[in-house]
């Protein structure tokens, strides 16, 4: 395991998102909406007829430094200490589970989708409604099922993304929010293709989103700077479901050492949830197994979030200078875990 950062990256300067002129902020996800259009192999599909409504500039933004400071000391010393007095009554299997030793919901190992678990392997061929909503991609971007590459069975979801522009392709989970306890598990398996790139430049792979008291969070894992995994937070500040920089506006996260390997199967988990009080908004990251201790946060220096939306796919932060094709498999949310990579 990797050794554990003592500083936070409070200015993401690394990666691009303070103080770079002209870069917009993806809108949140909206309800399902798109059409379908087949295109190669794929059985399902979700067009791309408009594109979400533009955000502010991530210019200039009003930053709490004490706040991130207080945030920062919080997640350092939760990490040295252990995190399981930091998750309070948060059920979990151990901090370090490697993918075999994962807990399974039943004997066979089998998950079934209902209230708190949401199981896909996209194994129908489509876009199972009943399970995901699919807001509409960005222009040229898309979502589908197809066979180009599978971790398991003969399907699996297919993100194409296209040069010149930041993508937005993304579906999201129909089944099990409200989360209970506002705190939930989502692991799924990622294979990215050719690679993604490198310098300034920040994309999300699991989203979770929903409002405080003062307005839209956004929190989940991503990958920035060079191809480093990321776990951050955006607090915008200007009310529920607005994406416009706030005076209150907080953005924070650490970049990990740990960095994407392209053109394989890498299995990714996130845990976003709260304390019973709505005071601190914690996170947790496993890459193939692993935690990644950097990435442990419990802060505290806004009101947490009541989370109300969880997505799987690629927004991007940035406009991606290549064509980038990603496909997801897999896939399982719970509100219990870590999940680990060794259950379906």
């Amino acid at each position: 395991m990797k050794a554990l950062r003592q500083t936070w990256r409070l200015a993401w300067t690394t990666i691009g998102l303070l103080g770079c002129p002209g870069t917009e902020v993806p809108a949140a996800p909206g309800g399902d909406s798109g059409s379908s259009s087949g295109q190669g192999n794929d059985a399902s599909a979700v067009g791309n007829p408009s594109m979400p409504a533009a955000d502010a500039k991530l210019s200039s933004p009003a930053i709490d430094g004490s706040s991130l400071i207080d945030g920062a000391r919080d997640n350092a010393e939760a990490a040295a200490n252990g995190t399981d007095a930091a998750m309070g009554g948060i059920q979990q299997d151990g901090a370090n589970d490697a993918p075999s030793q994962a807990a399974s919901p039943d004997a066979s190992g089998l998950c079934k989708t209902a209230g708190t678990e949401l199981c896909d392997g996209f194994e129908s061929g489509s876009i199972d409604a009943t399970l995901w909503g699919t807001p509409a991609p960005t222009p040229g971007a898309s979502v589908m099922v197809d066979n180009g590459h599978v971790h398991s069975g003969n399907f699996a979801l297919h993100v194409k993304l296209v040069p010149g522009q930041a993508n937005t392709a993304q579906i999201t989970d129909a089944v099990t929010f409200p989360a209970k306890n506002n705190t939930f598990y989502t692991r799924a398996f990622f294979y990215f293709s050719p690679d993604v790139p490198s310098g300034a430049y920040h994309l999300a792979v699991l989203l979770a989103t929903g409002n405080n008291d003062l307005g839209f969070v956004q929190a989940g894992l991503g990958v920035a700077a060079d191809k480093q995994y990321v776990g951050y937070s955006e607090y915008y500040g200007s009310g529920p479901g607005n994406t416009a920089h706030g005076g209150t506006f907080t953005e924070f996260g650490p970049d990990s050492n740990t960095r994407v390997a392209p053109m394989t199967w890498i299995c990714l988990e996130l845990m976003q949830g709260s304390d019973a009080a709505m005071t601190t908004t914690m996170r947790r990251v496993w890459v193939d197994g692993k935690e990644l201790p950097e990435q442990v946060s419990n802060y505290n220096g806004r009101k947490a979030p009541k989370f109300d939306l969880m997505s799987i796919g690629i927004l991007q932060y940035h406009a991606s200078p290549t064509p980038i094709d990603v496909w997801i498999d897999d896939v399982r949310v719970s509100s219990s875990g870590p999940i680990g990579c060794g259950v379906p």
